[in-house]
């Protein structure tokens, strides 16, 4: 099944290979990573990095996930090389802005068969470490192979992944086989990776875990300086397309009865931010400043778009409520734990498969609220401005969730360091 698997990926590799050159187009990221999507690195760096640790997280979220996680391996193991990988730009760039030289980062392999043994035998790990939901056949199976020590962490699986896993077992009960041990989010997800691997434990969710930065106060008493804030202001965080519109329509309606009402709004992705502009400058009649230029917001700005990247948790601290993005179509939303933690009221779409446990649990204690159109959001928005008691009781009951949860990063550690037996 794995040669099968590695021939479709010889097959694709014209498409993807247009694929990158069409993104490097707009994207300067994606040029000056193409060699390492191969495994191709510098030799100088070779001798330093065998041996290393190596985690490996998809995306910005994912790093965000991890970051306390990298933190207790750089205490816990101080002179060990960490090497993080990352699938995006996105991903690669918070690494840097969370953990500078600390790290030495690089872009994952493609999983084909000769970039998935180069790395292995580039890196040779003693210990790498997936996160969620990152199953690469050939890029495990590599690793095994030099006989490192495999650990999948913070481990998410959704009922309909587990189906697919299932029917391609072939392919994916030796990959399962690979991992020393696999952490789950949660019992049920412990229970479907126990289909394939008895070598799974319910770890809880490193999100929980997460460390407000040291600067926000300042950044927040800053912003108050520069800006027009002392007024309602609600964000909308994380949006995508045909989501951002729906999002503006639900402002222009609460901005009827709460005229001096400031929206935040945070794109998802960095293409989207100029096509944000020009659909707020096209459709909508509302004022607008990008984070972007550095204009002040006034208090006849109705929007503040957010332009730029890895200021998110800055903007949820400025505002009562937050939309969490990724929810209102079919992405499966996004990590609310941060607005969460900020003691914040919040909405979410009915798309939340991608965080059902954290979003139940914020549900049951009357922390979010799930909307499911513009108009949801509109009649929610204007209760809870309505309200300061029912905001205050959402607002504690999301922080309330957090603490309840705190915890993952010490067990993951026992498992990573062999305290914990299985």
């Amino acid at each position: 099944m794995r040669i099968i698997y590695s021939l479709i990926w010889w097959c694709l590799l014209p498409v993807i290979l247009v694929y990158f050159a069409w993104r490097a187009v707009g994207d300067s990221r994606y040029r000056s990573g193409l060699m390492q999507r191969f495994s191709f690195y510098p030799q100088a760096l070779k001798d330093k990095v065998q041996g290393c640790t190596h985690i490996h997280c998809a995306s910005m979220g994912e790093v965000n996930a991890a970051a306390p996680l990298i933190r207790a391996l750089k205490q816990a193991h101080p002179h060990r090389i960490l090497v993080v990988t990352t699938t995006t730009p996105t991903g690669a760039e918070q690494v840097y802005r969370l953990f500078a030289d600390e790290v030495i980062h690089v872009l994952a392999p493609l999983d084909g068969f000769l970039a998935s043994w180069r790395f292995a035998r580039y890196f040779k790990p003693q210990t790498s470490i997936f996160t969620e939901v990152e199953l690469w056949p050939n890029w495990i199976m590599a690793l095994k192979q030099q006989h490192t020590k495999l650990y999948l962490v913070n481990a998410r699986l959704s009922k309909s992944s587990c189906t697919r896993y299932w029917q391609f077992r072939g392919l994916f009960l030796p990959v399962f086989a690979c991992f020393d041990k696999i952490c789950a989010q949660n019992k049920t997800i412990e229970k479907r990776y126990q289909r394939f691997t008895p070598k799974v434990m319910t770890s809880g969710n490193l999100k929980f875990d997460i460390k407000l930065p040291e600067y926000l106060p300042e950044k927040t008493a800053e912003f108050y300086q520069q800006h027009a804030l002392n007024r309602q202001v609600w964000v909308a965080a994380s949006v995508h397309p045909d989501e951002y519109q729906q999002v503006l329509q639900a402002h222009s309606q609460i901005l009827q009865q709460y005229p001096n009402t400031l929206l935040i709004l945070v794109p998802r992705h960095p293409e989207r931010f100029s096509e944000v502009a020009q659909y707020l400058t096209q459709y909508t009649d509302m004022k607008f400043v990008c984070r972007s230029t550095q204009e002040p917001v006034t208090d006849k700005t109705s929007v503040w778009l957010v332009d730029s990247m890895g200021e998110l948790i800055a903007f949820y601290a400025l505002a009562k409520i937050a939309y969490v993005g990724g929810s209102l179509v079919n992405v499966g939303g996004h990590n609310p734990l941060e607005p969460a933690a900020l003691a914040k009221a919040i909405l979410m779409g009915p798309n939340q498969t991608n965080c059902a446990d954290i979003c139940q649990q914020l549900i049951e204690r009357g922390a979010l609220h799930v909307v499911n159109n513009s108009a949801d959001i509109v009649q929610q928005v204007l209760a809870w401005f309505a309200s300061d008691s029912e905001l205050h009781r959402a607002a504690l009951a999301a922080t309330d969730v957090v603490m309840c949860n705190q915890g993952a990063v010490q067990k993951t550690m026992h498992v990573i360091d062999g305290k914990y037996s299985l």
